[in-house]
């Protein structure tokens, strides 16, 4: 899973990166004329994966792992140039979803106005999207009217997306259009996920400011630079100081959880003496699919999956017990992949 780090300027979008992941980034990924991304993979805590681990004793344990992008600051599209335009889209439109940092703090002696921040980027994520459809649209006429050639479903999709996107309204909230295998390889930015971290102040009383939000964006409200000065200590010494203020557990906790939740994903394992390893997989998705995370060999020569929930296993205290105790089973290509399941694919290539 992916996720990119965006916000209007002095939001504090590197602090939340610093604050996430750990790391020591400068303020702007930009600064002195740098272009590169601020990347960072984090593990995903799964106390599942570690029970699993003690149970199996691998050579190796492997958590699901998060990848943050922080792009530094997001240009403006009604005035940068274009090329800037296109690096933005270049390295966003990689990302599984959004997470939109919003100033809650007093900086330079201007005060918050969150929502005002939030509509601001929505609207430039929208504009964003309504430049590369009309252009995209301009030339399919072209080539439907004078060179009988092109998509006419593809036209129509996209003639829909710029009525919607020249009313300002973000492409997230209509899935017929957002989630259309014909306009996927577009990677609209209004089409994605959007998690709205509300940076607040060290001494904000958190969830006293409320923001309206749109469908399809949800939010998480982070003391910021106090998160990251947390995320440079020990993890005994920052438990400690989080008991002491009252807070219940790390900015990277609550956000990969809000984040598995908003996006529907879940995990599976695959266990064994070499690797106990966790793997990201959407909601509803058949064996078969799951197998392909894997790899996309074991996907072709799905035969079954060996499958056992991990209550079961736990339980049982084995997985020789479960299977006696018949919590083992065999599954087919049509098996919804369900959380917790432990699985181990048959396949022939």
């Amino acid at each position: 899973m992916e996720i990119g780090i965006v916000g209007l300027p002095a939001s504090g979008k590197t602090t939340i990166f610093n604050a996430l992941t750990g790391s020591e980034a400068e303020v702007s990924a930009f600064k002195g004329g740098k272009k590169d991304p601020n990347l960072a993979v984090v593990q995903v805590p799964d106390q599942r994966l570690y029970r699993l681990s003690e149970m199996y004793t691998p050579k190796k344990t492997t958590p699901a792992q998060v990848r943050y992008v922080d792009i530094g600051g997001t240009v403006n599209a009604h005035d940068n140039k274009e090329s800037s335009m296109d690096e933005l889209l270049r390295l966003l439109r990689p990302v599984d979803a959004l997470v939109n940092v919003v100033r809650n703090f007093e900086f330079a002696g201007e005060s918050p106005s969150p929502q005002d921040d939030f509509d601001a980027l929505e609207s430039e994520l929208v504009f964003s999207d309504l430049m590369t459809v009309e252009k995209r649209v301009e030339k399919l006429e072209k080539e439907i009217t004078k060179a009988k050639r092109g998509n006419p479903q593809e036209l129509e999709l996209l003639q829909k997306a710029r009525d919607i996107l020249d009313k300002g309204k973000a492409l997230r909230a209509f899935p017929e259009i957002a989630g259309s295998p014909l306009l996927r390889g577009y990677a609209f930015l209004s089409a994605k996920p959007c998690i709205v971290v509300l940076n607040s102040d060290d001494d904000a009383e958190l969830g006293a400011c409320p923001i309206e939000l749109p469908e399809g964006v949800t939010m998480l409200e982070i003391k910021g630079r106090l998160e990251m000065e947390l995320a440079q200590l020990t993890d005994e010494e920052a438990d400690l100081f989080r008991e002491d203020m009252g807070l219940e557990e790390p900015a990277t906790n609550m956000l990969i959880k809000k984040s598995y939740e908003f996006l529907g994903l879940i995990s599976f394992f695959t266990v064994g003496p070499d690797e106990v390893k966790a793997w990201t997989l959407r909601k509803n998705t058949l064996a078969p699919k799951a197998a392909g995370v894997i790899h996309s060999d074991i996907e072709k020569g799905f035969i079954r999956a060996e499958v056992v929930s991990y209550q079961d296993l736990i339980a049982a205290g084995s997985h020789a017990a479960a299977q006696k105790a018949g919590k083992v089973r065999l599954e087919g290509k049509d098996y919804i992949v369900q959380d917790g399941d432990v699985i181990n694919f048959r396949f022939n290539v």
